[in-house]
């Protein structure tokens, strides 16, 4: 367990052991009923998420067009 202290820009740093563990520089944060879950995303992981602005995917590798199309039906509850 790691005491993490927030910047003037809402910025925090992740101890050196996770950053070099997980591999990765994108992570994905999750407000759940305990607090916060910081995730990381594994380069050929898809993420789904939604935030204030609406709904996203982001794919680090790229994605094919029709998995987009089939993701974007999925969250507005379209599958066919």
């Amino acid at each position: 367990m790691y005491l993490l202290s927030m910047f003037n820009t809402g910025q925090i740093t992740l101890p050196k052991k996770w950053r070099e563990k997980f591999k990765t520089k994108k992570f994905i944060a999750e407000e759940v009923a305990e607090g916060l879950l910081i995730k990381p995303v594994i380069s050929d992981e898809v993420v789904y998420y939604e935030n204030d602005k609406g709904y996203g995917i982001y794919c680090e590798q790229g994605m094919d067009p029709q998995k987009i199309i089939d993701a974007i039906n999925r969250i507005d509850g379209q599958d066919k």
